[in-house]
């Protein structure tokens, strides 16, 4: 591969040197190389001995810190062409409504993203020009402008000092620790302005960025952005409530039914948002081996869980516990009917009837609780619900009057329940130690949809989670007994293909 030689400085213009297009071409073909020379073929053997004509891994780790720096570099580079491009193209004509929903089209990037670094290329051309500087040379992380970004310019009188000259010392500590260095004034910028009476240059007092942007290469990202907080309080503290003032007005919770589910949409301050993720982390905990759902997944599951706790311990209102609730509505010619057709299916005649195909047409069963949805529910919700809930029976007449309401029964109560909390102590699904609070009783032997019996030999503690994993997947439960007094029995799982659930290996609960 040949590369036209760059003139030497000075020289005036060579019609011989590359164009801009001809460097991003020649960019473009050293970057094919470089995946050549060092791509996942080229990558091979174990620690330091690579394979013929591999690459050492030791080679791999010493460029890997330079090829992100270069990497930030082209990337600060694209950035800054963005204001440019968005006050000169007529991109308008392209019938994009804004300059960010363009550059998501013409970059294939979301619109988020597309936001955000149109805001960062405004913002390292109108506040942030040493950041942009060092940035470009090399000097700063993508991490760190990205915290300079998003901290610094956030109000007139923060701009006013990023931009204004200072003295380090002048500033308090900023930082976790109050002996944290100032940076040097003269590598923080050249002698170039201004000179003593004697006639010895001196450098000029560095600005309020650049003594920042000094302090970036002694900061990881987490502890530079509290630098930066620390420094927004000092020149403006005002900023910090009316940023939260606002916050608090645009907080709100959108909880809607949608097409198969519930959509939650929303905003949260951060005193809110920390306390919900606070809240959730301590529910979703450990994953139990063989949970292979997404965090986003546990996540959803976990905020469930805090509501079911809230409810089932009368966090509520001033009212008791409130356990789920299942009100099976029927009309008395349906109960008949489905009362005939479970009779035919056991004595071998049944089948689809005439009858059947009507009633798909009538109003369907509903379930009850907080509020009522008027939702056709699930066979394996149904059983999970009705597996310990408050059941109650209503049967109207022909005329719309209710006929029959049966006495609303807890299915495993008092005595029973705490009888079942003192053998199981916790879920007992393998490699699970949810706690009783965030657990129902299931009849493990026999469903209660099944005719199971309400007793604690027929009882387990399974958490919210689990509950449903058992009752939707075809899990079966069995009780195993000790061998010996001293060896208390366990409840066994096997899956719908016969196969024993165990717990394979230990996994440490997170810190």
């Amino acid at each position: 591969m040949t590369f036209t030689t760059p003139p030497p400085s000075g020289s005036g213009p060579d019609p011989a040197a590359r164009t801009f297009e001809e460097t991003l071409t020649d960019l473009e073909s050293l970057a094919d190389e470089l995946v050549e020379s060092a791509g996942p073929d080229a990558v091979a053997g174990v620690g330091d001995h690579a394979a013929a004509g591999g690459v050492a891994v030791s080679r791999l780790a010493s460029a890997a810190p330079r090829l992100r720096a270069l990497g930030t570099r082209l990337d600060t580079l694209r950035l800054t062409w963005l204001p440019v491009i968005e006050a000169e193209l007529p991109w308008q004509t392209t019938g994009a409504r804004n300059f960010s929903a363009w550059l998501a089209r013409t970059e294939n990037v979301s619109t988020t993203t597309a936001k955000r670094e149109a805001r960062t290329g405004r913002a390292l051309r109108d506040h942030l020009p040493t950041t942009r500087a060092t940035a470009l040379a090399g000097g700063i992380g993508a991490d760190h402008v990205r915290v300079l970004v998003d901290v610094a310019p956030t109000s007139d009188a923060r701009k006013a000092a990023l931009a204004a000259p200072i003295e380090p010392n002048d500033l308090p500590p900023v930082g976790d620790e109050a002996t944290t260095e100032p940076v040097d004034q003269d590598s923080a910028e050249p002698a170039i302005d201004g000179s003593a009476e004697d006639g010895i240059p001196v450098p000029p007092p560095i600005t309020g960025e650049a003594y920042l942007t000094g302090l970036a290469g002694a900061c990881d990202p987490s502890r530079f952005r509290r630098v930066l907080k620390r420094f927004g309080q000092v020149v403006d503290p005002d900023a910090d409530d009316r940023g939260y003032r606002e916050a608090t007005e645009r907080e709100h919770l959108e909880v809607s039914p949608t097409f198969g589910g519930w959509h939650v949409n929303g905003f949260l301050t951060d005193e809110h948002g920390q306390l919900l993720a606070t809240v959730l982390g301590s529910m979703m905990g450990a994953p139990t081996p063989g949970d292979d759902r997404t965090p986003t997944q546990r996540r959803a599951q976990a905020l469930a869980d805090v509501a079911r706790d809230v409810l089932d311990n009368g966090r509520v209102g001033t009212g008791a516990a409130v356990r789920p609730h299942v009100h099976v509505t029927v009309s008395l010619t349906e109960l008949i009917r489905h009362t005939d057709r479970a009779t035919a299916t056991h004595t071998g005649t049944g089948g689809l009837r005439p009858g059947d195909l009507t009633s798909l047409t009538a109003q369907p069963a509903t379930f009850t609780g907080a509020s009522t949805t008027g939702s056709v529910v699930p066979r394996a919700l149904l059983r999970r619900l009705t597996c310990d809930a408050e059941v109650t029976r209503v049967v109207f007449g022909a005329d719309g009057t209710a006929i029959d309401v049966g006495r609303a029964q807890r299915t495993v109560t008092g005595q029973m329940r705490k009888a079942v909390i003192a053998r199981d102590q916790h879920c007992v699904y393998p490699g699970c130690d949810q706690p009783p609070s965030r657990c129902e009783v299931h009849h493990a032997l026999r469903h209660w949809a099944d005719g199971g019996e309400t007793s604690v030999a027929n009882s387990a503690l399974l958490c919210w989670h689990h509950h449903t994993l058992v009752d939707t997947t075809g899990i079966t439960m069995a009780w195993e007994a000790g061998s010996n007094p001293d060896q208390p029995g366990r409840w066994t799982f096997t899956n719908r293909y016969g196969h024993r659930i165990e717990l394979r290996h230990a996994c440490p609960r997170a810190a």
